[in-house]
């Protein structure tokens, strides 16, 4: 039997935030789209169809054309940034893609994607995401692709095709990205651009990640990606504020609450102490 669409409660949460910061009610758009407060809490699931509701409530209650090009942000650096990491330390474009494939569905399994030659292509999955989502989805394969190569989007991409009812197009242009009206989302990818070696790449920290992603979930990919950090805190001198940049996480300070929540004291306590990871 095949499975139902749904959603991570994280990546929920993170929407829940981008309408409470446009201004909307979103205590009564939640309800209205039958989710409980509950359901945001943890790493679960919530179905799709609820979801999808709840980008509809908003599209009524006034949010604007441009409403999931601008949750992108909030994407990279909250829901997703357990898979971020795992895809910025692959060896290859290729490689970082193969994971994304294979492990997308942990956090959604609302649209089917792969990999034709030099094209991904994400179609969907039993109903058509809402145009909010696809935006979101199509921006930030765009924008994260490009930069864990070190490239602009225009020298990654030399196609992007996108649905009629989408603001991403737009978006795309300023980019310098050519795009065309389809039936799916459809990246066309530069010559070469799959051989590419990402210079984030980690052989060390892609392979923790890779064990962490293959047999649990987002919650035990976040702590192991900070038991990570322990290693390097007692194993040398790097700034606190690249160990942070390399674990994917865009201000220090939330790398420094993080480590403080999960072992009682802040990175540069536990450097000066001179504790060593278990």
């Amino acid at each position: 039997m095949p499975a139902s669409p749904f959603v991570c409660a994280a990546l929920t949460r993170t929407l829940v935030a981008h309408a409470q910061g446009c201004g909307l009610p979103v205590n009564l758009l939640l309800q209205r789209a039958g989710i409980e407060p509950a359901q945001l809490h943890g790493q679960g699931q919530i179905p799709a169809a609820q979801v999808e509701q709840l980008l509809q409530e908003c599209e009524t209650a006034g949010a604007g054309d441009a409403f999931g090009c601008e949750l992108v942000p909030g994407m990279a650096t909250h829901s997703l940034q357990g898979l971020n990491i795992l895809l910025d330390s692959a060896a290859t474009v290729g490689d970082s893609l193969a994971c994304f494939i294979r492990y997308l569905p942990l956090v959604t399994n609302c649209l089917l994607v792969s990999l034709e030659a030099s094209s991904l292509h994400l179609r969907r999955y039993q109903h058509q995401p809402h145009h909010y989502m696809l935006d979101a989805a199509v921006l930030s394969l765009v924008r994260n692709i490009a930069r864990r190569a070190g490239r602009t989007p225009a020298q990654m991409f030399t196609q992007v095709g996108v649905l009629p009812q989408q603001a991403a197009g737009r978006w795309l242009q300023d980019w310098g990205v050519a795009v065309v009206s389809g039936q799916w989302l459809s990246l066309q990818l530069a010559p070469g651009a799959l051989e590419l070696t990402l210079p984030g790449a980690n052989a060390f920290l892609h392979q923790g990640m890779l064990r962490q992603w293959q047999g649990a979930g987002l919650a035990e990919v976040r702590e192991d990606s900070l038991h990570l950090a322990r290693h390097w805190l007692a194993a040398g001198d790097q700034p606190i504020e690249r160990i942070a940049q390399r674990l994917g996480y865009r201000q220090p300070s939330n790398f420094i609450r993080a480590f403080r929540k999960q072992f009682g004291v802040t990175p540069k306590q536990f450097r000066l102490s001179g504790l060593q990871p278990a």
